[in-house]
């Protein structure tokens, strides 16, 4: 069944047959994570590409005073590692950790190649979605430069209600550049 998530993913974006789509999450690992584990450590080569089927996960740096600094959240159907370093076969900058307990699938960077190479057609799929999350980044940036602090939390909130109620506080606080005290005072408002 957990392949078949990413399945329906693919499908959304590129046609391919029954036998290609087989052959394609063939390709991938599926690994279960309980919350709080981590899936890459800063530091470590990132050698690994994640497809969520079922959980969340966070991807956050701690800063130079010892702060955990969140970055990006994804949930089912979201993709995530630090694609630069994922790229360039280099030591991430980032951590990877499930928030929840969390169901993925996994693919080496040697295995991602291999597969675009054998599947043209899972270029255009990653291209989608790396635009689509590049354009993610945008907006979220825009946020981050528009909004006062409040606005961007009721924003966030009306924008993605599922993480409001999935995501512990401080996370969300360190994900939207707040404290969790403020944030807490801005929920109570």
């Amino acid at each position: 069944m957990t392949k078949h998530t990413l399945i329906d993913h693919i499908k959304a974006y590129v046609t391919s047959s029954d036998n290609e789509l087989s052959e394609i999450v063939g390709f991938f690992n599926t690994c279960s994570y309980n919350k709080k584990a981590t899936l890459l450590p800063a530091g470590k080569r990132c050698d690994k590409l994640f497809f969520v089927v079922k959980g969340c996960l966070c991807l956050y740096f701690i800063d130079g005073s010892g702060n955990q600094k969140t970055i990006q959240f994804a949930i089912e159907n979201w993709w995530l590692t630090d694609f630069l370093a994922f790229q360039n076969q280099k030591p991430s900058n980032f951590y990877i950790e499930a928030v929840e307990h969390s169901e993925v699938l996994a693919i080496s960077f040697s295995k991602y190649q291999e597969l675009l190479c054998k599947f043209p057609k899972m270029e255009t799929y990653f291209r989608t979605i790396y635009e689509i999350a590049y354009g993610a980044a945008l907006m979220r940036l825009k946020y981050i430069n528009s909004f006062s602090k409040e606005d961007m939390f009721f924003r966030f909130r009306d924008d993605f209600p599922e993480f409001v109620q999935r995501v512990p506080q401080y996370l969300l606080a360190s994900f939207l550049g707040l404290t969790p005290e403020y944030l807490s005072e801005i929920k109570r408002k």
